[in-house]
């Protein structure tokens, strides 16, 4: 039993019967840890994505990386969306700032805490009521079901506040001059929070994933799942297993099947493999 946890969540009580709660409630640093074990007690299956996905990575991954470290130098910006919740500056994270190293993680952090917890994604206190359950003899009509819960949001570290997905804007993107067409999906909103191009708006510059060629104006969770990030089965779950050239695709020269290709699947075209032109179906079906 821990004394100070129940200390804490009577006082937590006692000021909501006060009417005197935080709007919107903080939590402290020292509280993430603790939260993410409790919303992996009833989120089993989701807890378990999230800790076996890049998201679920620690301080030590992010912060202690020596290649990364000697190639950009640490900076309070890496804390936007890597450690979002540490409440003092990078300064008293990590050690030395500077390229050379060797770096080391202070502050009271533990290296192995995750540095994207559940509540950079998730909301706890949303706006409106619980939507309760479904009856167990109600036609459902999936077409009608809410597609971005309210629950969604990405935590913003200067404000200290959880932002829903409704109020956060999708980019428009550019390949060149042409404007990209984008997928209408309210929750890669929050994708593009981390995973976002530089200035120039290209789709493809910094840190952007923004697909195009054979997969503009898809959504990210139409091939990324949403706790894990694999992407493992997307080709499958919207693919034939023969693309219209014949040809497996997932066996396609692209990085779905080698990293190291020079086909990256987010942006691959189909004059990528066919230079000359993509042949008609007449002419795949001679060869």
């Amino acid at each position: 039993m821990n004394p100070a946890a129940h200390l804490n969540n009577f006082s937590n009580l006692v000021a909501h019967w006060a009417g005197s709660a935080t709007s919107p409630p903080h939590l402290k640093f020292s509280r993430i840890d603790p939260m993410v074990e409790r919303c992996g007690q009833c989120h089993q299956k989701e807890h378990a994505d999230w800790a076996a996905g890049p998201h679920g990575a620690t301080y030590r991954t992010f912060f202690l990386d020596p290649a990364q470290n000697r190639k950009e130098q640490l900076s309070e910006d890496c804390l936007r969306c890597h450690g979002m919740f540490f409440e003092e500056s990078i300064s008293h994270l990590v050690a030395p700032l500077d390229r050379q190293g060797p770096w080391v993680i202070h502050g009271g952090v533990c290296e192995d805490s995750a540095a994207i917890p559940c509540l950079a994604c998730h909301q706890i206190h949303s706006e409106g009521v619980p939507a309760g359950l479904h009856p167990a003899n109600e036609e459902i009509v999936e077409a009608s079901r809410e597609l971005c819960l309210p629950s969604l949001a990405f935590f913003d570290r200067r404000d200290r506040l959880s932002i829903s997905t409704v109020y956060l804007p999708i980019p428009r993107m550019l390949d060149g001059d042409r404007l990209v067409k984008m997928s209408p999906d309210k929750r890669q909103g929050m994708c593009y929070q981390c995973h976002s191009p530089e200035w120039t708006r290209q789709a493809g510059s910094g840190d952007d994933r923004t697909g195009m060629g054979v997969h503009e104006g898809l959504s990210c969770l139409a091939c990324h799942h949403p706790h894990n990030q694999s992407a493992r089965a997307s080709c499958a779950e919207c693919h034939p297993r023969l693309s219209n050239c014949g040809l497996d695709v997932e066996k396609m020269d692209t990085t779905f099947r080698d990293p190291k290709s020079r086909h990256n699947i987010h942006f691959v075209k189909c004059l990528d493999c066919h230079p000359l032109g993509v042949p008609s179906p007449d002419e795949i079906q001679i060869h």
